[in-house]
């Protein structure tokens, strides 16, 4: 036996008490994980920093929301109200490059599929 296969069986045998038939299911713990391709690897950390972009601009309209609330419309200061329309601006931006990003890993995940053989090329 390799020693990938005495691993992989050695990762089984603590689920196969749990779940006798585990390893025909084919476990998703013990089961080998899909390797990304570098090109997928970069989309996805393109996706993650966009994420990472997004969080406090959202937060911040959150923010600028509840403060709304809290007061009526005529003490709102006009300087919000700028804030709240580039903030909205931003996230609609960081969504677009979101949509984008996503565009292109779908892609790249279908060439995969394809070199490896689980799709016909279109």
């Amino acid at each position: 036996m390799t020693d990938e296969k005495l691993e992989l069986n050695k990762l089984n045998e603590c689920h196969k008490e749990a779940n006798p038939d585990a390893m025909e299911q084919g476990c998703s713990v013990c089961a080998p994980k899909l390797a990304l391709t570098v090109e997928e690897e970069y989309i996805l950390s393109r996706m993650r920093a966009i994420k990472q972009q997004a969080r406090p601009i959202a937060e911040r309209l959150k923010e600028i929301g509840r403060t709304a609330q809290e007061v009526t419309n005529h003490e709102v200061p006009e300087k919000k109200d700028a804030e709240w329309e580039e903030l909205n601006r931003e996230l609609d931006r960081l969504r677009g490059d979101w949509k984008e990003w996503e565009n292109r890993l779908d892609k790249a995940i279908e060439t995969k599929l394809v070199l490896l053989g689980h799709r016909q090329p279109r």
